[in-house]
């Protein structure tokens, strides 16, 4: 795959408010992508903010999913120039950016991933710029255009704030964090009226920007509501909660086969 073949993909489909359907990826194992990568999901995440991903880790696990044609995010552990420069170097194609809180953040943070009118260092040395392969021009056009910024809104500051953060250019998809949300609002339950309230005033915000809304869930049923309020890239768990149910399920067909649903 050319560094630049598929790179503007995920970008315009998340743009154009296309219904995107990913997952996020727990375990720094580049099987479990492989394996990924042979659905029919939009894109993976690779969570590098509550997963055990070191940087080697990481870019084996983007190896994968760039041989398998399957687009990568990575959410980040820190906002931090040089840690966005190294995932988008190994080749995602975008990030994920947790906490984003203000105008003013939003902008340093889609600052890190642009060349032009950016701060982000130039090098076609890596797995994005075909290992030297790429023409300068052709890679640094690529790059900015294809990159895909996500920020999510998951505290009180970036709630009040979301207008003027969906307004930053360069930000791609405001993304919901209910549980934090939750947890920010002193609530118990992410359906709570408080939290209920900002995931509502974050998707009015996005309306009026013109930038898509994209969300958690922990399944696809609640999707209708939320695709009614706009909302159009959703992730569905993770690798590891597809493992985890679909051994329950495996065992509760197995106790039901043999009689021994008690067991």
């Amino acid at each position: 795959m050319s560094p630049s073949e598929s790179a503007p993909a995920l970008r315009s489909r998340v743009r154009a408010g296309d219904p995107l359907v990913g997952v996020f990826v727990k375990s720094s194992s580049y099987q479990v992508v492989e394996v990924l990568g042979r659905t029919g999901l939009d894109f993976v995440v690779f969570d590098a903010e509550h997963a055990p991903f070191d940087r080697n880790a990481l870019d084996v696990c983007l190896l994968a999913a760039r041989a398998n044609r399957l687009p990568a995010l990575v959410r980040l552990p820190n906002p931090h120039a040089d840690t966005v420069l190294g995932v988008l170097d190994m080749g995602a194609e975008g990030i994920m950016a947790p906490h984003v809180q203000s105008a003013a953040g939003a902008r340093e943070l889609v600052a890190t991933t642009r060349y032009r009118d950016g701060q982000r260092g130039f090098s076609p040395s890596g797995r994005a710029g075909g290992y030297g392969t790429a023409a300068m021009a052709d890679h640094i056009s690529a790059q900015d255009e294809g990159t895909t910024v996500l920020c999510q809104i998951e505290d009180t500051p970036g709630v009040e704030n979301v207008a003027e953060i969906a307004a930053t250019d360069g930000v791609d998809c405001l993304f919901i964090g209910r549980a934090d949300l939750t947890v920010a609002y002193g609530a118990e339950a992410v359906d709570d009226p408080r939290v209920a309230a900002a995931v509502a005033r974050t998707c009015a915000a996005g309306r009026d920007a013109g930038v898509p809304v994209g969300m958690f869930l922990p399944s696809v049923a609640a999707t209708p509501a939320f695709r009614d309020m706009g909302v159009s890239v959703f992730v569905f768990g993770s690798d590891q909660g597809l493992l985890r149910s679909g051994a329950d399920a495996l065992v509760g067909a197995f106790r039901d086969a043999v009689g021994d649903a008690a067991s």
